[in-house]
């Protein structure tokens, strides 16, 4: 079992880094959907030999940001008796034990959680990301040799959108 920094051009495959950032909007907190791709046929041709338990590092969550919802879409089947666990520190609460053998969205797991950051010992809210993290995809039940995962995340940057520093700096200068 390993785990591979998705984000990093230092993992094999991984063509360039990418960075805890939203895209850009003047002073308007939009929501934004952010995607990532799992393609373990890509990563097998480019040198990587899987193990059952491996944890890949997806969507980098940037500090600040209101998770409102996060899941996963298998695109091509995954090798027989692959499962999928999906949460922040690699944990199970977003998704848990998908069978990735099929294509489709994943469906609940044993935890009856799917596409919602909502986890089982906090019933009542969505995660807000305090520190930069990253929303882990583990791969259990066999070394995965084939298939191509589509992760997904619904945010919110809730950052101070530079208003009132620019006001003060502005002021500084009177």
């Amino acid at each position: 079992m390993a785990t591979y920094d998705m984000t990093s051009s230092d993992t094999t495959g991984v063509g360039a880094s990418t960075i805890a950032a939203l895209p850009g909007v003047s002073m308007n907190h939009s929501m934004y959907n952010v995607e990532a791709y799992l393609d373990i046929d890509d990563l097998v041709a480019k040198g990587y030999s899987g193990a059952n338990g491996d944890i890949f590092q997806l969507l980098e969550i940037p500090a600040g940001t209101l998770v409102i919802n996060a899941g996963a879409e298998v695109m091509k089947a995954f090798t027989s008796s692959c499962t999928l666990d999906m949460d922040f520190a690699a944990g199970d609460d977003i998704v848990d034990g998908a069978d990735i053998t099929s294509t489709g969205f994943c469906a609940a797991g044993t935890n009856g959680q799917t596409n919602t950051v909502v986890g089982s010992a906090a019933s009542t809210y969505t995660q807000f990301v305090s520190t930069t993290d990253t929303i882990d995809c583990l791969i259990a039940g066999a070394a995965p040799a084939t298939g191509r995962l589509r992760v997904y995340a619904t945010l919110i940057d809730c950052n101070e959108s530079g208003a009132e520093a620019a006001a003060a700096a502005r002021d500084a200068l009177a």
